[in-house]
């Protein structure tokens, strides 16, 4: 390959790299919600924050830091103890919070 057919595939990878990366999808916290979920049926459980501890998420990207999460036991009302991770800080919550927890089928997420 000569000089300028070599460049032209590196911009080219380096353009699709770039399209990809900006479809990521980003973690989202309890209280934001993706365009998709609007109008969606979603289970709903109640129960009690058992333990808390801070965790990240991988960015899964080299030049992205990870992300701030929280991995909540919660011990539901129908006597199941769960784990979810999700991003958030752990000073927003307290063991011993009642705290809902929804399902769509594919993500369970903690509010309180």
């Amino acid at each position: 390959m000569n000089g300028n057919a070599s460049k032209v595939v590196l911009m080219s990878v380096f353009v699709c790299a770039g399209a990809l990366a900006g479809c990521a999808s980003t973690p989202r916290d309890s209280a934001t919600f993706g365009r998709g979920v609007a109008g969606e049926v979603q289970s709903v459980e109640w129960g009690t924050i058992q333990a808390l501890r801070a965790v990240a998420i991988e960015s899964g990207r080299r030049l992205t830091s990870d992300t701030s999460a929280v991995e909540f036991t919660v011990l539901l009302e129908s006597g199941k103890s769960i784990v979810v991770v999700q991003p958030g800080s752990v000073s927003d919550y307290r063991v011993g919070d009642r705290v809902r927890v929804t399902n769509d089928g594919s993500q369970t997420r903690v509010a309180r």
